[in-house]
């Protein structure tokens, strides 16, 4: 991918400095014309200059034209390449990032300086097999949308929010506190209290966890994730189960 991109970005970069060339050859050529006269009254009695000439006009047009198209065909790969990158990265369903967009968040926490500050936290909608099965998938995917609206529009201003795949969403904090953290779930449970009044026939139930890494020490994102995952659902953690 990475390759790729430098090679359209080297591509671009060429065919800008051809056009620049051909169109300081082209304005060069009118400016001779136009400060000699006598040159161009000669260019049209010479047949055979003239015919020269206007084989260069024709060959230079046919440049810009392909040099035109050339472009295009960039923004349109662009577009395709965007739209790409949206598809691979975000979740169709709901919009947010989803697990393949969270690991590119994950990735830049590589080392135990960056992790230091940063706090996990992670959701469960404990309902949602239950309104699949008495309400339908419809309602089911629905309720998955609203809860990613909610969670996206309080998340924001504290961290990275994303799906982690079926009724499971995470939000990454790079300054997270034990308050910063609280006064997001206060935040939160007002958005869902709020919305739960309006859809008291489907409401949403969340269940979750937050772990901050100033007291878990954790040296890789991954043993973070894990630990915030194992506080979540204690009874699927093998070793509270010894």
């Amino acid at each position: 991918m990475i390759q790729k991109k430098k090679f359209v970005k080297t591509f671009r970069n060429t065919k800008t400095v051809q056009l620049i060339l051909l169109l300081l050859l082209e304005t060069a050529y009118v400016l001779v014309l136009t400060l000699n006269p006598a040159l161009g009254t000669k260019l049209f009695e010479d047949r055979t200059l003239f015919i020269l000439c206007t084989l260069s006009w024709i060959l230079a047009l046919f440049n810009l034209i392909w040099l035109l198209y050339d472009f295009y065909k960039l923004r349109t790969f662009a577009e395709e390449s965007h739209a790409l990158n949206r598809a691979a990265f975000l979740d169709h369903l709901t919009g947010i990032p989803n697990r393949h967009g969270l690991d590119v968040v994950f990735e830049t926490y590589d080392s135990p300086e960056s992790l230091a500050h940063v706090a996990c936290y992670m959701v469960t909608i404990t309902n949602l097999k239950e309104i699949n099965q008495t309400m339908g998938h419809v309602v089911g995917d629905q309720m998955l949308k609203d809860f990613s609206g909610i969670l996206e529009s309080v998340g924001d201003a504290f961290g990275v929010v994303g799906r982690n795949g079926g009724n499971e969403f995470l939000m990454i904090v790079n300054h997270g506190s034990h308050d910063t953290m609280e006064y997001f779930i206060e935040s939160l449970n007002q958005q869902l209290k709020e919305y739960n009044e309006e859809h008291s026939n489907a409401p949403i139930q969340i269940q979750y966890a937050y772990i901050l890494n100033e007291e878990a020490h954790a040296e890789y994102f991954s043993t973070l994730l894990t630990e915030t995952y194992n506080k979540l659902h204690p009874l699927r953690n093998p070793l509270t189960q010894q």
